[in-house]
C-alpha cells in the first residue's frame, strides 16, 4: 500500500499541536530505527533500538509508545504526560508512514 505525500502530511498534521520539538529531536538521536527486508514478507520490517536491543516496530506501536514513555517520563515531566505521549507517537508515525 503506497501513501501519497498529501496523505502523509494529513496523518502527521494531527500532531501539529501539543508536541515538543526538543523531545522529538532527542527521540530521533537516542532511538535509532532501522529497516530490514526479508524473503517471507513483501514489506520491509522496521526495528527500533531501545536499551541496546532491537525491537520490532511494525505492528507494535502501542507497546513501543508505552515503553518509551516509561523511559522518558521522568526526564521530560515538565512537558506533561499528554505532550510526551503525543510526541512519541509523532516520532513513531513519521517512520511507520515511510514504510507504507
Amino acid at each position: 500500500m503506497h501513501i501519497t505525500e498529501e496523505e502523509k502530511r494529513e496523518i502527521l498534521s494531527k500532531y501539529d499541536d501539543n508536541t515538543s520539538d526538543e523531545l522529538l529531536t532527542h527521540l530521533k538521536r537516542t532511538y535509532p530505527i532501522t529497516t530490514q527486508e526479508f524473503d517471507f514478507t513483501q514489506t520491509p520490517i522496521k526495528f527500533i533500538q531501545i536499551d541496546d536491543k532491537s525491537r520490532i516496530l511494525t505492528g507494535n506501536k502501542k507497546v513501543t509508545v508505552d515503553r518509551l514513555f516509561s523511559i522518558e517520563e521522568d526526564r521530560w515531566m515538565n512537558l506533561g504526560k499528554p505532550t510526551i505521549r503525543r510526541t512519541i507517537k509523532k516520532f513513531l508515525d513519521g517512520y511507520l508512514i515511510d514504510s507504507e
